[in-house]
């Protein structure tokens, strides 16, 4: 089974991008989701807060929607059929989307907790 807490860290990712073809078992998924920027909670109004949730919001739905594929894939057999190194390529690219994902939320939350303290 696959899981994001075993997974090999972030150089393993360049290392399989070198390689080309490597993650090509999972190209059915599209694009990895671009993360939004976020924005500075200390200055920013309250409709740009708003606003940048809803980017956040729906970055957070596309890295999932982008992950359950990912993970999806990693029960085919075309996945099992690839070589160890390119799997755990793989799993090492998906563990860097939902850390991507996870800092994007907890960022965005602690901007918010800015927002916040200048606006009491």
């Amino acid at each position: 089974m696959l899981t994001y807490k075993n997974c090999f860290r972030p150089v393993v990712l360049a290392a399989a991008m070198a390689l080309g073809s490597v993650l090509a078992v999972a190209d059915d998924c599209g694009e990895v989701p671009a993360a939004p920027e976020i924005i500075d909670g200390a200055t920013a109004t309250m409709e740009a807060l708003v606003a940048n949730s809803e980017e956040v919001k729906a970055y957070i739905a596309a890295a999932d929607g982008y992950l359950d594929c990912r993970e999806a894939i990693a029960k085919s057999d075309d996945f099992k059929d690839l070589p160890a190194a390119e799997q755990q390529a793989q799993i090492a690219a998906n563990a860097q989307v939902l850390e991507t994902r996870n800092k994007i939320g907890d960022d965005f939350n602690a901007e918010v907790g800015a927002y916040k303290a200048a606006n009491p």
